[in-house]
């Protein structure tokens, strides 16, 4: 077995892009796949203080009777709402990143060659830090929309409202070594995958993927042009140096002056 280590693939995009397609063709060629909603969820609902800021925040309106988180519920206030959104994610972050970081750790100990990090919130998290390489997945809103509400089973101007929430591809495709799009046939999207992934496991091969994207080089900085010190020409010889203006006598050589004229 190569001594690389563990490559994190970090799998992210919006909602009804994909991703957990993609998910699926990793983990059908043996690669442990983590999914950040599922950790998410339990370790939401195993933590009885975030259950607690969750409803300080939110009202009990997030839980159900028999005090399991309402998901339904929490994602109806939150998705059209970029302020309660932002304080969802701010209370929980916390407790999801800790239980990703445990599944990550746990897989390098077991030095698996590859682990699958599917988190549609991935650089909002921070959690792309942890990743060698990160892949998104992007597709046309329209088809988007009709995948969301299939999944989901839920109206058009719901779905809309939860697409309109979250950012647009250029966030993901700025900020990702490979980019897949899946607005075509499944076909085309499946033989996508199959490249990508060659490349993935080259790259574990030869232990490339431990050397990060260089950021764009910075513009050089315009040189101002050099000045040359402004030359003081010297007097010639039968040129006299500029004479001093002769300075006016002062009180005591004036009253001399009257003396004498006397």
């Amino acid at each position: 077995m190569n001594e690389s280590g563990t490559m994190v693939v970090g799998l992210t995009g919006q909602s009804g892009a994909g991703k957990s397609s993609l998910s699926r063709m990793f983990a059908a060629r043996g690669v442990e796949v983590i999914d950040a909603d599922r950790v998410a969820r339990d370790a939401i609902e195993q933590s009885a203080n975030c259950l607690m800021d969750l409803v300080l925040e939110f009202s009990t309106e997030v839980i159900h009777p028999d005090a399991s988180l309402n998901r339904a519920r929490l994602a109806e206030l939150c998705f059209g709402d970029k302020n309660k959104l932002k304080r969802l994610n701010d209370i929980t972050f916390p407790y999801i990143i800790e239980a990703i970081v445990h599944k990550l750790e746990n897989a390098k100990a077991r030095r698996l060659p590859m682990v699958v990090l599917d988190a549609p919130t991935l650089f909002e998290s921070g959690l792309n830090r942890r990743c060698d390489r990160i892949i998104a997945v992007i597709a046309d809103r329209d088809t988007r929309i009709e995948r969301v509400i299939a999944r989901d089973q839920i109206s058009r101007e719901d779905a809309e409202l939860r697409i309109n929430a979250q950012n647009p591809d250029a966030f993901y495709t700025g900020r990702s070594h490979e980019v897949l799009h899946n607005d075509t046939d499944f076909a085309a999207f499946e033989a996508a995958f199959l490249a990508l992934y060659d490349r993935l496991e080259r790259s574990w091969e030869d232990g490339s993927y431990r050397l990060p994207l260089e950021p764009p080089a910075p513009a050089p900085a315009e040189e101002e042009p050099e000045t040359e010190p402004p030359v003081t020409e010297e007097p010639s010889a039968d040129q006299p140096p500029d004479e001093k203006p002769e300075e006016p006598p002062d009180s005591g050589e004036l009253e001399e002056l009257a003396e004498q004229e006397d």
